[in-house]
């Protein structure tokens, strides 16, 4: 229970401050330290020795004072760790799309990273293709340089529809 001063134990009791000093010289009462390092009577010793303590009207008031702002308090610390937790689901919602957009942009990534692979594929195959062509055949002639464009003597092939790039080399062997 709580410990209360020999003064607040003589009003509770009833009985006056030289009797319970009496008593706990002779050992009827024991003393006890609260927290803070306070001493005093705890108030269970106070009913196995003397019965039911009396209670006065400003005691009851205090008590539903106490209770009241304890209420309050519990009130205040519910109301701020509601609002806590909204402001932490809101930063959850948000993570959770920002999840989402990273997950889209990743997929969008490997989908451009599997298209420059089958077409990495694709071109070993008709450069596979092309050399077994090339040792039935004999050699592939090189285009002339008359027809040929200044970007495709760089090896870049401007005009895909050509019959000169590497598009139409590939058109002559298949078709």
């Amino acid at each position: 229970m709580s410990i209360v001063s020999i003064t607040k134990a003589s009003k509770l009791t009833g009985k006056s401050r030289q009797t319970l000093y009496k008593h706990l010289q002779n050992g009827q009462l024991s003393l006890s330290t609260d927290v803070n390092g306070s001493k005093g009577l705890d108030t269970s010793e106070l009913i196995r020795v003397y019965g039911q303590l009396k209670i006065d009207k400003l005691t009851t008031v205090q008590v539903d004072t106490t209770r009241h702002e304890l209420t309050k308090q519990i009130d205040n610390n519910v109301n701020r760790d509601s609002q806590q937790l909204t402001e932490l689901e809101k930063e959850l919602a948000l993570s959770k799309l920002k999840i989402e957009e990273q997950q889209k942009q990743l997929d969008l990534k490997q989908d451009t990273i599997n298209a420059k692979q089958e077409t990495i594929d694709s071109l070993k195959t008709a450069l596979k293709l092309l050399e077994h062509r090339q040792d039935k055949s004999g050699t592939i002639e090189p285009p002339k340089e008359d027809n040929v464009s200044e970007p495709q003597k760089n090896g870049i092939s401007v005009d895909d529809n050509s019959n000169t790039g590497l598009f139409g080399r590939l058109k002559k062997l298949f078709n």
